[in-house]
């Protein structure tokens, strides 16, 4: 499916997309950071059990990969753009997105 918007809306949704995916970086190293403190064999965590922090922190990974593999598509063709954090162009249909 090709997009009927001008390219220049095209280029403006990837960088809404690409802002979103550098924002979610930030809940993503919280989680990480909460599980490592969580795994220390402590039974409390923040002031919660720290079986309730490991499972709130694997609820959040999971959560941010489901949300990047959704927003991390091309404006124009919606497939996903892989791994690159900041591509220029489509993999797949040869988009420029910059």
């Amino acid at each position: 499916m090709v997009s009927i918007l001008p390219e220049s809306d095209l280029r403006q949704d990837f960088a809404r997309r690409r802002t979103r995916q550098w924002l979610l970086v930030i809940p993503m190293v919280l989680a990480i950071i909460a599980i490592r403190a969580a795994d220390t064999g402590e039974d409390f965590v923040y002031g919660l059990p720290s079986g309730v922090v490991i499972g709130i922190g694997f609820a959040l990974l999971i959560g941010g990969i489901i949300f990047s593999l959704i927003n991390w598509r091309c404006p124009a063709c919606s497939k996903y753009l892989g791994k690159a954090i900041n591509p220029t162009f489509c993999g797949k249909c040869g988009f420029k997105l910059k």
